[in-house]
């Protein structure tokens, strides 16, 4: 597979890449033509001629055309620029967003979302602002100095070495500061997430903070991690803030140079007053040019850390490779089978679960439990192959899993995870996430069976809204609301994990006797931290310490199973069944 580079989605801007820098130069040559209009109208109009106002009106005149021109090319070069930065970030962030969706749940692991959001944001802005750059000032501020250098030299060659020399000098300046400041800016970025990081577990857990009184705690933490990103900003900001000062002192000495030695001139005849203040108008040129020079050094810089962020995100591909099977046969007896199946997380040595071996019959209900740790919500990852098992294998329909087409697989599963999840817009919008083609009877159907009927009627019907995050639902509402649109989805395998945890007793038997009477093709597999939510599965899978300890019925369990045995106790509302 070809790389992905960033680079290559300035291709469709190929012809304003070319046009803008073109007027940036055309500019640029006007502004050249300015410093000799300028001598002419001292050494000839006014030194010459004794101030011939029809000549000095003439060359004015031709200054202002010029400047009108300059100015319609830099209008045009501008909207060059304009349209091909913010077009070329629009493109990236797209294809980085795709990119973002393409990978496996390991590789955002990996990455971590703070530091997803940086890039889609910081990074491409950054990279946005050197596109605009590039076009703007690339051409023209390096244009200037050796136009200037030339200029000067055709002028008068002794003093277009001082002109020279201060080139020189300038610009072993810049190499030195690019060298040392250039690979401190990814230092700089992993800071910025390192405090995003903490930004972002701050809001999201506001109330937990709040809860458990540990505001100055956390403000401690977060005041640590922005003085280490400050320490890093500064390190690279006192660098840079070196380029002005040495850029201006050494064009400043020239300037004080150009006067003494062009006076001298002047005095013996070997240069004109004119030629003199042209010399020194090329030199301020400059001066103006190495400032933006210097200044495009910190943009390219910055943006050159961001480029490398965003060419390794692109370069990233899923380790969950995509099947062809785009026909899954659930008239199979054993829907879903585990083989000896062990996996472990990358970044942990220990198997997260380890020998499983279970089979699932179709339309049973399945029942998972285990403490905390166990594995359970590792089974259910597995089966949505959001990661694949490191040992054994997993079959859907006597197939191996990695055979099917992603897409396929995941439309025949419903999941429904213990954070509920809704996104801002309206509960008909969040139902048809699942099922874009749903029906409002389909809709209100589902929302029957999740218990979520009564409550969204008296928020307004299928166009309640929702805000972000669905922070005006409880999360019990917004558990059944997720349910609901796992049952529009009209799935094959209904996967509820831990999906009733903010539901009271009563709600969630409901729930689940609803469910049960849905379909009863409906394969439903129950992760629940209660056994009275599984007691009245067909099979409950116990699981400790990622190892099954025990399969069969409640009852079964209760006879055979110390693991069980010891849950149930431990919850009341059971201990006597």
């Amino acid at each position: 597979m070809k790389q992905e580079r960033c680079i290559s989605y300035l291709k469709p801007f190929t012809k304003r890449l070319i046009i803008g820098p073109i007027f940036k130069f055309i500019e640029a040559v006007f502004e050249l033509i300015v410093p000799i209009l300028m001598a002419l109208i001292i050494d000839e109009g006014i030194k010459k001629r004794g101030g011939d106002l029809k000549y000095i009106y003439s060359i004015g005149i031709i200054i202002i055309v010029l400047g009108i021109l300059g100015l319609a090319s830099s209008l045009v070069c501008q909207f060059s620029a304009s349209r091909a930065s913010q077009g070329y970030g629009t493109l990236l962030r797209n294809a980085i967003f795709k990119k973002i969706n393409s990978l496996s749940a390991k590789e955002l692991d990996t990455m971590g979302s703070d530091a997803l959001v940086n890039i889609m944001t910081n990074d491409i802005n950054q990279l946005q602002l050197a596109v605009a750059m590039l076009i703007r000032l690339v051409v023209r501020a390096p244009f200037l100095v050796l136009g200037s250098l030339v200029a000067s030299m055709i002028i008068n060659f002794k003093i277009g070495l001082i002109f020279l020399i201060m080139i020189i000098l300038i610009s072993i300046v810049l190499y030195f500061i690019v060298k040392a400041s250039s690979t401190k800016y990814t230092k700089v970025q992993s800071k910025l997430d390192d405090l995003s990081i903490v930004s972002s577990e701050n809001l999201k857990g506001s109330r937990e903070v709040r809860g458990f009184a540990t505001q100055e705690k956390e403000k401690e933490r977060f005041i640590k991690e922005a003085k280490a990103y400050q320490k890093e900003a500064l390190s690279i900001a006192k660098i840079s803030s070196l380029l002005n000062p040495f850029t201006s002192v050494i064009t400043n000495i020239a300037i004080i140079a150009i006067i003494y030695f062009g006076s001298k001139m002047v005095n013996r005849g070997n240069l004109l007053q004119g030629e003199v203040i042209a010399l020194v108008n090329y030199m301020n040129q400059i001066l103006l040019a190495l400032i933006v020079v210097s200044n495009l050094v910190v943009i390219f810089t910055k943006a050159y850390a961001s480029l490398k962020r965003c060419d390794a995100l692109l370069s990233l591909n899923s380790s969950i490779k995509n099947g062809e099977d785009t026909d899954i046969d659930f008239d199979n007896e054993n829907i879903i089978e585990f083989k000896n199946v062990s996996f472990a997380y990358d970044d942990i040595t220990e198997t997260s679960i380890h020998d499983i071996d279970f089979s699932i019959k179709k339309g049973s209900t399945i029942g998972i439990i285990g403490g905390t740790g166990s594995g359970k919500s590792t089974l259910i990852k597995l089966i949505e192959r959001f990661y694949d098992p490191s040992l054994g294998k997993i079959y859907l329909s006597g197939k191996d899993l990695q055979e099917y087409d992603l897409k396929i697989l995941r439309k025949t599963i419903g999941l429904v995870h213990q954070k509920a999840v809704l996104f801002k817009g309206t509960i008909r919008t969040n139902l048809q996430m699942a099922n874009s083609n749903a029906s409002d009877d389909e809709m209100i159907a589902a929302l029957r069976v999740a218990k979520a009927f009564d409550f969204v009627m008296e928020k307004g019907g299928l166009d309640a809204w929702v805000e972000e995050n669905g922070r005006n639902y409880s999360g019990g509402q917004k558990q059944r609301i997720t349910i609901a649109q796992a049952i529009v989805k009209k799935p094959n395998i209904l996967i509820l994990d831990d999906s009733t945890s903010a539901l009271d007793y009563m709600t969630d038997a409901a729930v689940r006797k609803n469910i049960k009477n849905y379909s009863k093709d409906l394969t439903t597999i129950i992760i629940s931290q209660r056994a009275s939510s599984l007691k009245d599965a067909d099979k409950i899978i116990v699981l400790d310490d990622g190892k099954i300890e025990g399969i069969g019925t409640h009852n079964d369990l209760l006879r055979d199973c110390m693991v069980y045995q010891e849950i149930c106790s431990s919850q009341k509302e059971v201990g006597g069944e």
